[in-house]
């Protein structure tokens, strides 16, 4: 009996990981829908920071509101979470307010590679 409740669970986590891994569904992936307001709320940050420092009253530029099409991100593919925070830092932090969200944005978040079997790129990466 105790064989049988191994086995069951031992499969029932096999196809768990088969499914939702190459879909996408993981915890480690977020989708493009998600990854482009999350880019785009960073650059709204970035460009409200820099301008309250550089002018004294805050502003927001047009491009901020297009960082997601910036970035080239699909709303229908998933990404990698690591690789994403690290281009919504870089947007937020030193780059960002040295050269500006649009730079740090095209430097940092158009390598962005999209991640999953059915929703990625031909093959999911392990």
């Amino acid at each position: 009996m105790l064989k049988k409740i191994l086995f069951v669970a031992l499969a029932f986590s096999l196809t768990n990981c088969l499914i939702l891994n190459p879909a996408g569904a993981t915890i480690d992936r977020e989708k493009g829908s998600v990854v482009a307001s999350r880019i785009t709320d960073a650059a709204i940050q970035t460009d409200l920071i820099n301008s309250t420092v550089l002018a004294g009253r805050p502003s927001i530029s047009l491009i901020s509101l297009l960082a997601g099409d910036i970035a080239s991100i699909d709303p229908a593919k998933y990404y990698v979470k690591a690789d994403v925070d690290q281009c919504i830092a870089d947007i937020q932090g030193f780059k960002g307010f040295l050269l500006g969200s649009l730079v740090a944005n095209i430097i940092s978040c158009q390598d962005l590679k999209t991640d999953g079997f059915i929703t990625g790129d031909p093959f999911p990466s392990f």
